[in-house]
């Protein structure tokens, strides 16, 4: 076992899934670009503090066994759907610049809003625990998990920030505060997208049952 060597895959998995769009990246990028910088890289933050928890989860071994529970974990992804779902129609309703008619943002809270979001998503514990168990050797040194999960935090909490960095420059801020009702409702499609999708793939395992 070369851990060095390990260790480079493991973050060159992390940093390609983390590119791809999806809820996480919508979060960090409207909190940025309709409330402020601070709130895109606060957004960052909870996803980057979520995604750990993940980590540390799957470490442990307890992320497979969640996926093992049946019930239990359709449950959980069923949750993290409607709350998908939830915010997604909140993002379609808002108005001027990310800002609902009573003047609130649709995030009250941006470091809530990214970590219930990548917490809420079955998909990171999926990926998790799919990436350990083909990557991660077994019998690997105690030093190594402690540096997994400091690398691993790290490099998340590094590309979000550039992503609430991005969308919070004043060009960013312009271009969005003149098309934010279409932005708002793109956002809130793919949100209500990514929710009916994990939604759907739960369905189809009950109906597989029958």
């Amino acid at each position: 076992m070369d851990p060095i060597a390990t260790l480079l895959h493991l973050m060159a998995i992390h940093i390609l899934m983390a590119m791809l769009p999806g809820p996480n990246t919508v979060v960090v990028s409207y909190c940025s670009a309709s409330v402020s910088r601070r709130a895109g890289l606060v957004a960052a933050f909870g996803v980057t503090c979520a995604s750990l928890v993940w980590l540390s989860l799957s470490l442990a071994g307890i992320s497979m066994l969640l996926m093992q529970a049946g019930e239990l974990y359709r449950i959980v992804r069923l949750a993290g759907a409607a709350y998908l779902i939830y915010v997604g129609v909140k993002m379609l309703r808002s108005r001027g610049g990310g800002l609902e008619n009573t003047g609130r943002p649709v995030y009250r809270s941006p470091f809530l809003a990214g970590a219930v979001t990548t917490l809420s998503n079955p998909k990171s514990a999926v990926f998790w625990t799919s990436v350990f168990s083909v990557v991660l050797p077994a019998g690997a040194p105690g030093w190594f998990y402690g540096t997994v999960l400091g690398v691993i935090g790290l490099q998340a909490f590094l590309w979000y920030s550039f992503v609430a960095l991005a969308f919070s420059t004043p060009f960013s801020r312009r271009q969005y505060a003149r098309v934010t009702t279409v932005l708002n409702r793109i956002s809130g499609a793919f949100m209500i997208f990514f929710g009916i999708r994990i939604a759907d793939e739960v369905r189809r395992e009950f109906v597989a049952r029958i």
